[in-house]
């Protein structure tokens, strides 16, 4: 939603295993579904102009137990072998916050072999008026070649997916980074030392400051109101799945509208992004 929003683009398809998140692809975007990662021959897939991976989390996670490159479910090298292959103007990756410190600098090191530079930020979902944290670290990637383009990229192909992301968080707020810390620094300059190419930004320390114009009218159609908010408990006193969706900033009935299992509404809505808070991440890494 993000990605469409901001660059202007049309997503052509998907890949997930997921039983219950292919159902909200197949009902709510109506695209391919390419299946597992792993085995999809990325030489005959359709070129593309911008890639998204929210690769699984659990790895790098604080909440589990952070087994990181040793975990069955780390993907990451699958992902570096389709940029490789299809060559994206753009990669736009998400992942959790633990995914800084365990992790990361091997995928710094392999965007700089395959010819990509990167920046990255932690960003929050009150930092565009969610009333909650959730910190993630969101990376947008393009090819060493690029020239100083980054700033003027649009996706080439238009889209008529541009209203799915409503409703929206209202509020202004700030980015944080950790781009100048000393754990960042030590990942950064090992990464230098063992690949040929560079990741830029890394020494970056300035503060992103408050949402720009264009973030604010993508926040704007629904500020956070009292009579706007479901009812945290359903009916059966337990966590409502629909005040999960509003939390995490989507439309009205976008999973919870499905014959999904409450589990795994919920379940799908904590493994999702908040579109609003992953736009202002795209909109200020794309600034520097």
């Amino acid at each position: 939603m993000a990605v469409e929003a901001y660059y202007n683009a049309e997503t052509v398809w998907m890949c997930d295993i997921d039983k219950y998140s292919s159902i909200v692809i197949k009902e709510r975007w109506e695209l391919p579904n390419l299946g597992d990662l792993k085995t999809v021959d990325w030489v005959a897939v359709e070129p593309i102009d911008i890639l998204t991976a929210g690769y699984p989390c659990q790895p790098f996670s604080t909440a589990g137990q952070r087994k990181g490159l040793q975990d069955e479910r780390h993907i990451w090298p699958y992902i570096k072998e389709i940029i490789s292959t299809l060559q994206p103007k753009r990669v736009i990756l998400e992942n959790v916050r633990g995914h800084l410190t365990l992790g990361f600098k091997e995928v710094l090191k392999d965007l700089t072999e395959i010819g990509y530079d990167a920046r990255w930020a932690i960003v929050r979902a009150s930092d565009v008026g969610a009333p909650h944290r959730r910190e993630r670290l969101f990376v947008v990637a393009e090819p060493s070649h690029s020239n100083g383009e980054r700033g003027n990229f649009r996706g080439d192909r238009t889209t008529g997916n541009q209203g799915k992301s409503q409703p929206q968080f209202g509020g202004s707020g700030s980015i944080i980074t950790n781009s100048n810390s000393e754990r960042l620094q030590r990942a950064w300059n090992e990464t230098n030392d063992t690949s040929n190419g560079s990741t830029t930004n890394a020494n970056d320390s300035r503060g992103f400051g408050s949402m720009s114009g264009s973030s604010r009218r993508f926040n704007s159609r629904a500020q956070m109101r009292l009579q706007d908010t479901p009812n945290p408990l359903d009916i059966n006193n337990k966590l409502n799945a629909k005040f999960v969706e509003y939390m995490m900033g989507l439309p009205v009935g976008w999973v919870t509208d499905l014959d999904i299992s409450r589990s795994q509404q919920l379940k799908l809505l904590g493994n999702g992004v908040v579109p609003q808070q992953a736009y202002y991440a795209i909109e200020k890494l794309e600034s520097l």
